[in-house]
């Protein structure tokens, strides 16, 4: 016999982040109770359970989950047949356990029935054979997402998916193993049979087959006895438990034998037969043996495009084939005892006995966010007077509301926060019978169990900021990875019009913005798609952008490292000598100093980074998005200025000189592009194509570097001191163009402006008129653009003034350096080239006053 495998002892043995099980059926607290506890305890946090929707159903009605929803993702995925994988997918970040067989999510599947189970380790980026399968198995997982799952919010689909984001080593490079392959059936692709019999090539001699359900015609066996015409052909079943038709007599040449101990151990006591297999033994010596979910019928074996199961096998050939087949007793089934009258009577009596789900109860998911629960609208068709009821874990009733709008695909309850926190499912009912049963997916708490290991040490360290000892070297250290991880980003999906239950979408779209702004102000604020990431770094943008955690409520008021005011210090019984001896003097300098140091570090690889570009050697899409994670970071640190106690009255997280330093880079190299390559600038994103350069992430990058410019004090200086040198002279004309540079990034997007809005306003609000006076720069540059032909001519440039083409297209305006005769010569923001010429009959001049700059 092989070695018997354990599901527990896997579970057990730990250094697995994710888990994600599929089952046609499940006893959910035996799952909660036992299986994921034992997740749990060995460190896995993100958990994910899939099952047919029509045993859902009946699970929701005879035994309700309590934590679905809030420490585990539950699926329901409806198949025209029935959806009957049987798999356990641990994964973390070098290695993988992949277990296919027959078993089911219950006490019986994981401990006491005859079960096959097969076990597949990948062991990293460098197994190839192991990534093969993986991905195989990954590529039916997202079908089964794409295809089956109807009416379920995007955000449950989302945390399916998030597993593999705990999977890196997927997309490594993978590698044929001609002697174990994955054998995938569902509607619509190549059956079952059609890719096992793919894998055999000549006459069959035997066929050995088990199995614990049949179709009502044997139709299975007859295709395989009529394209295999095997000279032997024997069928193992235990006669107690087993279902299948009693007519026999249709299959000639066909043995039926008892089962009795195959896949027990002889000490073992005899158990229920649920495992499948077919072995093909072919009379070259070659042979198969698959084995995993599929029962011996048409369902699981024959799917056309229309019906059918959706299944799990692997496949053994060549020598290890036969082997396995010998130790799991399969092999020898044709000298087993045949069935005996007695046996065909027990056959004939046999009653299938599963749960039944209540045909008039309509059940789903439905979606929690904060106090709204969304579920797809179709859900209440033909309803009327409809009672909800939340239901809390223990099956009580905690509130009811009769009214629910429907927005779009969507229904929308209303209740209390603190009601629906407690809440883990939603019924309904009419004329007092209960007609809808939805499990709650609580998205924030499903989402912090998602978290990455990176993910937690970021956040626990970006929390540490607010303390008196924040881990500086670890939040840098998790910055690094994160930032100088990201690849090339891309576009994020168009949303289809009609696809259901979209409980994201209509967040994005209908909710107000994070960033709120006066509707009075608004310019051009459309919402704006985001660019897809790795997890990582969506969520660093979402602590330090979208989320404004550390930006929410934050004043340039003094605090004690208690957070408190002034005003709340008046009173307060604390212990001067307490404090002084928590945080002295000395360590406040050396954590200063840490972070210093830290900072210099980040802006240096950033600049290295700049430079990489401007080299070509690095594509502008990565830079950008790198940059602003940087920037994001910076704005961090200097938003614990002046409020916590571990940062001295006076002295700063980012010293000035690093931050002059990434804005000289930044602006030095992604403001110019060589028109020779035709590649993109900041000011020219055309070439990388309207989802990039019209993604919210570009916008709040432009923002944080007119919060990165107002930071370094960079303002715009028109007035011509009377005795000025040429150096002097020189570096005020940069400044200048600079400035008019960072104007033009603004344009009409409200999101630029609000960023730098919210990001000057963190620190000082009596700034904000620098920013009112980037706006109305920008506002002028585009009011002269469209009127050159009220402008001075070329030849009458002076130093300073504003130069327009009169013919070219997407001009960026920038300012005069000098004239020379008929050629002017214009101020380029690139260190190699600092100067541009064109002829002065092709440009239209326009000039600034100091009074467009009065605050």
């Amino acid at each position: 016999m092989l070695p018997k495998i354990s599901l527990m002892e896997e579970l057990k043995k730990g250094g697995y982040e994710a888990s994600l099980i599929t089952t046609y059926n499940a006893y959910l607290p035996f799952y909660e109770e036992v299986v994921l506890r034992r997740l749990v305890n060995a460190g896995v946090r993100h958990n994910v359970l899939l099952m047919d929707a029509n045993q859902y159903a009946a699970s929701l009605a005879n035994h309700p989950p309590r934590l679905a929803g809030r420490q585990y993702s539950l699926l329901p995925v409806s198949v025209p047949g029935a959806f009957h994988p049987k798999l356990v997918f641990l994964t973390a970040k070098n290695k993988a356990v992949i277990l296919v067989g027959s078993h089911n999510m219950t006490l019986a599947g994981f401990g006491f029935n005859r079960e096959i189970t097969n076990l597949v380790r990948v062991q990293g980026e460098r197994d190839g054979a192991g990534i093969g399968i993986a991905q195989a198995l990954w590529a039916e997982i997202d079908s089964w997402l794409d295809t089956y799952t109807p009416g379920i919010p995007d955000h449950v689909r989302s945390m399916v998916r998030r597993v593999k984001e705990f999977a890196p080593w997927l997309d490594g490079q993978p590698a044929t193993d001609a002697s174990l392959r994955l054998l995938a059936g569902r509607p619509g692709s190549a059956s079952l049979w059609e890719q096992f019999t793919g894998l055999l090539a000549g006459e069959t001699a035997r066929v050995s087959i088990g199995g614990a359900f049949f179709d009502q015609e044997f139709s299975f066996l007859q295709r395989v006895s009529r394209d295999l015409k095997p000279q032997r052909m024997t069928i193992a079943v235990e006669p107690e438990t087993v279902q299948m038709p009693v007519n026999s007599h249709s299959l000639g040449g066909v043995s039926f034998v008892r089962a009795d101990r195959l896949g027990c151990d002889e000490k073992a006591e005899e158990r229920y037969l649920h495992a499948k297999f077919v072995l093909v033994e072919q009379t070259n010596g070659a042979s198969v043996l698959v084995t995993g979910s599929a029962n011996p019928s048409r369902p699981a074996w024959l799917a056309d495009g229309f019906s059918g199961n959706v299944e799990l096998m692997l496949a053994r050939t060549g020598d290890e084939a036969l082997l396995t087949a010998t130790s799991l007793g399969c092999e020898d089934i044709h000298g087993l005892p045949a069935l005996t009258p007695d046996d065909w009577h027990a056959i004939e009596i046999n009653q299938v006995q599963e749960e039944i789900a209540p045909t008039n109860i309509r059940t789903g998911i439905a979606l929690v966010e904060d106090s709204r629960i969304l579920f797809d609208s179709d859900l209440l068709d033909d309803l009327s007077g409809l009672t909800f009821t939340l239901i809390a874990g223990d099956g009580n009733s905690i509130c009811q509301s009769n009214d629910a709008a429907v927005e779009g695909r969507l229904a929308v309850l209303n209740f209390a926060a603190r009601d629906v926190q407690r809440a883990a499912a939603l019924h309904a009912s009419s004329a007092g019978e209960q007609v809808l049963n939805l499990i709650l997916h609580h998205a924030a708490f499903v989402e912090e169990q998602a978290r990455s290991g990176t993910q937690r040490k970021f956040r626990d360290a970006l929390l540490s900021l607010e303390t008196d000892t924040p881990d500086i070297g670890l939040l840098i250290q998790c910055i690094d990875k994160i930032i100088f991880d990201e690849e090339n980003p891309t576009p994020a999906t168009p949303l289809k019009p009609h696809s259901r239950a979209h409980a994201e979408a209509i967040a994005e779209i209908d909710s107000p913005e994070t960033l709120a702004i006066d509707v009075n102000e608004m310019r051009k604020h459309s919402k704006k798609r985001r660019l897809d990431h790795s997890s990582d770094f969506a969520y660093l943008l979402d602590a330090l952008i979208y989320h404004l955690r550390a930006q929410q409520d934050k004043s340039h008021e003094e605090v004690d490292r208690f957070g408190r005011s002034e005003e709340e210090q008046i009173g307060a019984d604390d212990d001067p000598e307490s404090e002084i001896a928590q945080l002295s003097p000395e360590r406040q300098a050396d954590l200063l100093r840490v972070c210093n140091a830290k900072v210099r570090t980040l802006v240096n690889r950033m600049v290295a980074q700049l430079k990489l570009y401007a080299d070509g050697k690095q594509p502008l899409s990565k830079i950008l998005v790198r940059l602003l994670g940087v920037l994001a970071v910076l704005r961090e640190l200097r938003n614990c200025d002046g409020r916590v106690a571990w940062v001295e009255k006076g002295k700063t997280t980012v010293p000035k000189e690093q931050r002059l330093m990434l804005l000289e880079a930044a602006m030095f190299n992604l403001f110019e592009r060589d028109p020779a390559t035709q590649n993109a600038s900041l000011l020219q994103l055309e070439p990388l194509g309207e989802d990039f350069y019209d993604s919210d992430e570009i916008a709040r990058l432009k923002g944080l570097l007119l919060w990165l410019a107002w930071d370094c004090g960079l303002t715009m200086n028109l007035q011509k001191p009377n005795w000025e040198t040429p150096e002097a002279c020189e570096q005020r004309l940069k400044q200048n163009a600079m400035v008019l540079a960072l104007a033009q990034i603004v344009g009409s997007d409200e999101t630029v402006a609000e960023t730098a809005r919210h990001s000057i306003g963190g620190l000082t609000t009596s700034e904000l008129d620098w920013l009112r006076d980037i706006q109305r720069y920008a506002d002028n540059c585009f009011n002269l653009s469209g009127n050159l032909q009220t402008l001075r001519q070329g030849e009458h440039a002076e130093p300073g003034d504003l130069a327009f083409h009169r013919t070219a297209e997407n001009w960026i305006v920038r300012l005069v350096a000098s004239r020379n005769g008929n050629k002017v010569a214009l101020i380029s923001l690139k260190k190699e080239k600092p100067r541009i010429s064109f002829l002065a009959a092709h440009l239209a001049i326009g000039q600034l006053t100091s009074g467009d700059w009065q605050g």
